[in-house]
């Protein structure tokens, strides 16, 4: 039995836009004269974590701000906007849940981002009655942001998966490190605002036919769910 682990939000739902309009609108908030442009913001998700992001571009600027704060106001912004808007999963996404649901996978969505944005993308995706992640992680668990792989390790002992069993799909670079890292095969699926992140170190590079990039990683020696 394989596992297929979505890792990062941006590899499930297309948020970067929205992501950056609740961080201008949360230093807004805050007092503060910031606005990431989209080219620099671009940049500055090759930084894991909000709160780091924030924290990184302070330094930067010589001010000193309370990054948890801020970066708990933009998570109350974002999630408004994400209820405003409603969830539309990235291209792909359903089908490949679909699929592993007909192979028996067990799925996982690995991320470190706030426990309410979690459960309000796991509420929106529905591949069928009944259907949910057999585990997922948020910042509740307390790991450490990847690059560090803990989140993976966690959520393999989860699920009782060995590594060499395991296929995780990133967004980004430092997702895809802690994947290696923990010992999965990786395919990478760049976003909008991720596209020209080095993703060299992923086995595979997806488009928008994550279930042809899954079959291509892995082979699936197993008889479907009927």
């Amino acid at each position: 039995m394989y596992a297929i682990l979505l890792g990062s939000i941006g590899s499930v739902v297309e948020t970067s836009e929205m992501q950056r309009t609740a961080f201008n609108m949360a230093f807004r908030e805050h007092g503060l004269n910031w606005t990431w442009q989209r080219d620099f913001y671009q940049n500055m998700l090759r930084i894991s974590g909000g709160s780091g992001r924030i924290a990184t571009y302070a330094a930067g600027c010589g001010q000193t701000v309370d990054p948890i704060a801020i970066h708990a106001t933009k998570t109350r912004i974002f999630n408004d906007l994400l209820d405003e808007s409603g969830i539309e999963l990235r291209r792909g996404v359903l089908s490949l849940l679909a699929f592993a649901k007909s192979m028996g996978c067990k799925t996982g969505f690995i991320t470190s981002t706030e426990l309410q944005t979690v459960n309000r993308i796991r509420a929106g995706i529905k591949v069928g009655p009944g259907t949910t992640f057999d585990v997922f992680t948020s910042r509740h668990n307390g790991l450490a942001d990847k690059p560090d792989p803990a989140v993976y390790r966690y959520a393999l002992a989860e699920l009782g998966i060995a590594p060499a069993k395991a296929v995780a799909i990133e967004d980004n670079a430092d997702g895809i490190r802690a994947a290696k890292a923990a010992g999965l095969v990786t395919i990478a699926f760049p976003g909008e605002n991720t596209m020209a992140h080095d993703v060299s170190q992923a086995d595979h590079i997806a488009s928008d036919d994550l279930v042809a990039a899954l079959c291509n990683a892995v082979d699936f020696a197993m008889e479907p769910v009927e």
